[in-house]
């Protein structure tokens, strides 16, 4: 009997420790984070494990099973109005699906604009998501990553941080690319237009800057070019929260610059659902299913 309690004791680790290997914790710089005020010892956590503080910028890494592996990467950005992140329903839940599908999954756990935490607090986020895009492809080797399939997926504020990303990541020749090969983009912030916007995050991500040329800079419709990667986008006409213009202005310039672009205007679903489910969000749970297919699609093997 002893001998079975040992030999169930040694499997259950090894069961842990493989499962445990799958998930991996990565910051995003050695060292202080860039435009770091003040160091936080820990994150400070609000309701239902939201982040509303965030101590050291990482990638929480999902691995696919071996057999299953895409050789696709794609990085999550939680939403939260740039004033949380809601990282588990927009974060861990999304990686974990992902991942099952055979993408190398992460979730970017990226700083939020407060300047009591940070310089220059309008041009942090957009720094970290530059960061989390090169850590992804300097590890493309070991992580079995094709260099050329790096995708971004964002909802809400987090949506705009993919798309800025998308438009002001940097594809130099003989560096690391800031820049993603294909976006994902749900319910998503796009313009600071005040006609439209999310007025929270606008107002947390600008803050003194409200007013300036930033503004034009973080209104990604207006920064669309040939060089912008595709772009699949999810919206509902009933979010009250940020309204569809905002995803149907970045198709339309996508479509106009002549990228590939692919949208879903889906009746109802609201804002801030995640995955969602059919009978609360109706057809727009199936983004999830649909986005899967268009990359696929378009940069499967």
């Amino acid at each position: 009997m002893q001998f079975f309690k040992s030999f169930f004791s040694v499997l259950m680790i090894a069961i842990s420790h493989s499962l445990s290997a799958q998930v991996q914790t990565l910051p995003l710089y050695d060292g202080a984070a860039a435009h770091t005020r003040k160091q936080l010892e820990q994150d400070q956590l609000g309701e239902g494990g939201r982040v509303t503080q965030v101590a050291i910028p990482q990638l929480i890494i999902y691995h696919p099973e071996k057999e299953k592996a895409n050789q696709m990467a794609i990085m999550i950005c939680p939403g939260g109005g740039y004033g949380l992140l809601a990282i588990q329903h927009e974060g861990h839940d999304i990686a974990k699906w992902y991942s099952e599908q055979g993408y190398v999954a992460a979730v970017l756990k990226y700083r939020l604009p407060q300047e009591e935490l940070v310089d220059n607090s309008w041009e942090v986020p957009l720094t970290d998501a530059k960061e989390g895009l090169k850590k992804l492809r300097e590890n493309a080797g070991d992580w079995n990553i094709d260099f050329a399939k790096v995708g971004v997926l964002g909802f809400s504020a987090g949506g705009h941080l993919a798309s800025s990303v998308s438009v002001h990541g940097e594809a130099n020749e003989g560096k690391v690319s800031s820049r993603p090969d294909f976006s994902i983009l749900i319910y998503p912030v796009i313009s600071m237009d005040p006609a439209i916007t999310h007025q929270g995050s606008r107002k947390n991500l600008l803050g003194e800057k409200l007013g300036t040329e930033w503004e034009d800079f973080f209104s990604n419709e207006k920064q669309v070019n040939q060089h912008t990667p595709p772009a699949f986008l999810a919206h509902s006409w009933d979010d009250k929260a940020v309204p569809v213009e905002n995803a149907m202005r970045y198709a339309k310039a996508l479509n106009e610059a002549g990228v590939q672009v692919e949208a879903h205007f889906f009746e109802k679903g609201g804002h801030g659902y995640g995955m969602g489910n059919k009978e609360m969000h109706g057809n727009a749970a199936t983004w999830i299913i649909l986005s899967h297919q268009w990359i696929q699609d378009n940069f499967g093997r």
